[in-house]
């Protein structure tokens, strides 16, 4: 039985090939250059037009997804690595050897077969190269004021691998039925002549709808590591994608399916349907109350983006700390430790500032 195993193991565990883009002058490698937000050859600098999976970006109905779903390879032609640590599964280069995850650092890396899955409609280009990415990720780690100075310097001397993550948009028409209060404030008087706020509720009801435009869902586990840099401009930024805006960097498969991140999408469009159902109920009371949402979805569409970050993974005492810097914008964000001793030192001087303040007082 072991061996029947460690059979099927090996089968899994396949390399795909992978594509190169050669220049046509020197016969360099065609990469994306972040500076110019060109294509253009590494050896010989010559600009190059690259043929890209489509010329517009495509909206796909929702409705057809799953049977979409089964039809596709998402990277057709790169290899692919999973990272036993981490759980994420990145696309790795021909020439490159996968000996670490780009995510987490980890070394518990094997290359595995891709599963079916949607290709990429567009990209969101990295515009803060990897230069101007340490600087900012240097800055925000001189910034965390309760981290330890220990950590704080081998932090801010580590390096930031480039990748894009998944993404899926959607975008729809929302409808929703709204029950709720809606209060009336008055004053009155009570017994000993005091002055107090009364308010008089009301049932009410309503129907509110707004339409909504790539609304942001990150396709895999690490959505709540990336929220701090979130979000990118999906709709001003996307082009549409060619394999080689992969060139020099690593891109994860999804492991969230867009009907599963449908629900995340709609409790985003719920929030917004509730906040207009309270200006809805305001426009006739004073304060509101929302207490029932019926909403339909109409129109809705997705499409499958990379969005390109920065990340970095650093080992602290039996911990590991992730760091990620928006590739668009250049917002960081992360986890770290804490010092209990600079915790300490800013209580006690926060209690003798107030002593002070109340002795001069």
């Amino acid at each position: 039985m072991e061996e029947q195993a460690v059979a099927k193991e090996a089968q899994v565990k396949v390399t795909v090939d992978s594509q190169t883009f050669v220049c046509a002058n020197c016969g360099g490698v065609i990469m994306y250059d972040i500076g110019s937000e060109k294509f253009r050859c590494a050896s010989c600098k010559v600009e190059s037009n690259i043929e890209t999976l489509s010329e517009a970006i495509l909206e796909y109905d929702f409705s057809q997804y799953a049977e979409r779903e089964k039809k596709s390879i998402a990277f057709e032609g790169l290899a692919v690595v999973h990272c036993q640590n981490c759980g994420c599964e990145v696309t790795f280069e021909e020439s490159q050897i996968a000996t670490t995850c780009p995510m987490c650092s980890s070394t518990q890396v094997a290359t595995v077969k891709q599963a079916g899955g949607i290709p990429p409609e567009g990209i969101v280009p990295f515009k803060i190269d990897k230069i101007s990415a340490g600087q900012k990720f240097k800055e925000w780690v001189k910034s965390r004021w309760f981290a330890p100075n220990d950590f704080k310097k081998k932090c801010g001397e580590g390096s930031l691998k480039g990748m894009y993550l998944p993404f899926w948009t959607y975008d729809a028409t929302a409808i929703a039925a709204y029950t709720g209060k809606g209060g009336n404030h008055r004053t009155e008087k009570d017994r000993e002549g005091k002055t107090r706020t009364v308010t008089d509720w009301t049932f009410t009801s309503g129907v509110v709808s707004t339409s909504f435009d790539d609304v942001q869902i990150c396709a895999t586990e690490k959505e709540k590591d990336i929220r701090g840099i979130m979000p990118f401009n999906t709709v001003g930024s996307t082009k549409p994608f060619a394999t080689s805006y992969l060139s020099g960097f690593h891109a994860e498969l999804y492991t969230i399916k867009a009907d599963k991140a449908f629900e995340a999408a709609k409790k985003i469009m719920e929030k917004e349907l509730r906040s207009l159902a309270e200006k809805d109920i305001r426009h006739r009371y004073d304060t509101a109350q929302v207490s029932t949402l019926n909403t339909k979805h109409t129109n809705v569409t997705y499409k499958h983006l990379l969005l390109p970050i920065w990340a970095s993974a650093f080992g602290y005492k039996g911990k590991t700390y992730n760091y990620f810097v928006n590739g668009e914008t250049g917002v960081v964000d992360g986890s770290r430790p804490y010092s209990v001793p600079k915790i300490v030192t800013a209580i006690i001087g926060t209690i003798i500032a107030v002593a002070i303040l109340v002795l001069i007082i």
